[in-house]
């Protein structure tokens, strides 16, 4: 018989017990953040019919990008490779039920088909934060003050990240007055989108070869502009321009003054509607998007539904643990298990495991080892898997219901206590 290999799937991972503790580490600092701010947690299948994809991304990009397989129904099927469009299927099958605004989160395992690499893998887990009902800048500086939250929260500071800030808004204007059509804008934007990533001579010469010298010279100097206001000669709103500064102005009095406004800022081109912002890590060996988000009004009209105001964020688990990693603040999470009992003889099952029971009644997280190994092997085990204290039960000790309550770190022992010693020494 052919051996199987015990190695994963090519870009997934396997969590043994140490690794999953740093996960609901991290799954718990997140949480702690966006249900203080009152949103509330949602699940749901990783299976979805892939003509949902299909509608907000094109069949082009979920046959290249996606998991997808055919039911023994005949059922075409993908392997979510975002959560968006779910909430927003689950929320226009009742949409006139659910109270607004609507505020949602979920983390779920996330699956896409592309190359693995630093801080992008084929699955992983994604903080997805999500606020329907409101148009206002309100909502843009809650979403936003969510993530500069949570990142304090997992331990940054405001000089660890940057949050950069720009507005579709913008450049659809921009286009307009440059009078750019479908495929000219969407190729522009592509190109602004990747332009930190070129070299400035091949960017000039992209620009040129879309639209032609006279205009490639208005976008290089719309990239050039500091200003806000300067947009306006370009045909840019000015409500645009006041909401971005009004954004900026409240975050930064509510102590988060890390906010830059980035002109090259895209994200999704056929997905976001308004406000786009992305967190960034500033460390030089991990000089990268972290997450990001913006507003996406219009994603409830492939399903015929009317508008909802709508914006949200999606925060990786794997660039946050990168983010952690390169500054050495990874949090060393300890097993949960507060103490080991060992038994020496078979024959005292029964009465340890009332003594066990017990203890674990009384609010302990206790293992019971009776694989009656010799006593220094299994004291060696509770060691290896880094619980601290362990009760060795004999004949002596069940009887007189006295015990001794060894830390293996410290090599401490406490002697002669009660079971209510035991609960008060370890639960202190």
């Amino acid at each position: 018989m052919k051996k199987v290999s015990t190695e994963s799937y090519k870009g997934v991972r396997d969590f043994y017990p140490e690794d999953w503790r740093f996960q609901k580490w991290l799954f718990w600092k997140m949480t702690e953040v966006v249900e203080k701010f009152g949103y509330e947690n949602y699940t749901a299948s990783p299976l979805e019919y892939t003509s949902l994809f299909e509608a907000k991304s094109g069949r082009e990009i979920v046959e290249k990008e996606t998991y997808n397989l055919v039911d023994r129904g005949g059922r075409d099927v993908t392997l979510r490779p975002e959560m968006t469009p779910t909430i927003s299927r689950m929320i226009a099958a009742k949409n006139r039920e659910i109270p607004r605004p609507i505020r949602w989160y979920s983390i779920p395992n996330v699956f896409r088909y592309e190359k693995p690499q630093r801080g992008r893998l084929r699955e992983h887990y994604q903080l997805n934060v999500d606020f329907f009902g409101i148009n206002g800048v309100e909502a843009e500086i809650e979403m936003i003050e969510i993530g500069a939250e949570i990142m304090k929260n997992i331990g940054a500071k405001n000089k660890d990240f940057e949050i950069r800030l720009n507005d579709r808004g913008i450049w659809e204007s921009i286009f307009t007055f440059l009078e750019l059509d479908e495929n000219q804008s969407y190729e522009i934007s592509k190109l602004v989108d990747k332009k930190k990533k070129l070299e400035k001579d091949i960017f000039e010469e992209e620009i040129k070869k879309q639209i032609g010298e006279e205009k490639s010279k208005n976008i290089l100097e719309i990239l050039e502009i500091v200003e806000l206001k300067d947009f306006k000669r370009y045909g840019v709103d000015e409500k645009v321009i006041d909401n971005l500064e009004k954004i900026k102005f409240i975050l930064e009095n509510k102590n988060i003054k890390n906010v830059i406004f980035d002109i090259t800022l895209m994200r999704g081109f056929d997905y976001y509607t308004g406000v786009v912002f992305e967190f960034f890590d500033t460390h030089p060996d991990n000089n990268r998007s972290l997450f990001g988000g913006g507003r996406y009004d219009n994603l409830l009209d492939i399903f015929g539904q009317e508008k909802i105001p709508a914006i949200g964020f999606g925060m990786g688990d794997v660039t946050a643990r990168d983010f952690l990693e390169v500054r050495n603040i990874l949090p060393k999470e300890k097993i949960k298990t507060d103490l080991s009992v060992l038994l020496l003889d078979k024959k005292l099952f029964l009465e340890a495991d009332k003594i066990v029971s017990e203890l674990r009644e009384n609010g302990l997280k206790v293992e019971f080892d009776f694989s009656y190994r010799k006593l220094e092997k299994e004291i060696k085990s509770a060691e290896k898997k880094g619980i601290e204290n362990i009760l060795v039960l004999g004949e002596n000790e069940i009887r007189e219901k006295r015990f001794i309550l060894k830390n293996i770190f410290s090599g401490d022992e406490k002697k002669d206590l009660s079971l209510e010693d035991i609960f008060n020494s370890i639960l202190k």
